[in-house]
């Protein structure tokens, strides 16, 4: 049996729910394999990644999260530190 561990030395197991830290993705390990001598663990994207890059998190169902949760997510994702609060916007035209 291969073992793999995330970034932060936790096991990553087949059914974990872990995020690839350079762009966010998330899913659920399918499998994990060994080849040519490096660990590679498959997600339910069909995208292998090593497991260093990945980090396993909390399994939330998306029914159950909050507008501010998705918000939280998507500024996440795209590494926006802080909105301006203050932004007037108009339409065009």
């Amino acid at each position: 049996m291969v073992v793999a561990l995330d970034m932060n030395s936790r096991e990553i197991s087949i059914g974990s729910y872990v995020r690839y830290i350079n762009t966010g993705t998330k899913g659920i390990v399918r499998d994990i394999l060994e080849k040519e001598g490096k660990i590679w663990v498959l997600l339910d994207n069909n995208l292998m990644y090593r497991p260093e890059k990945l980090e396993v998190i909390e399994h939330k169902k998306k029914k159950d999260r909050t507008v501010k949760e998705k918000i939280e997510d998507i500024l996440e994702k795209e590494n926006i530190k802080e909105i301006e609060s203050n932004i007037d916007a108009c339409g065009a035209g």
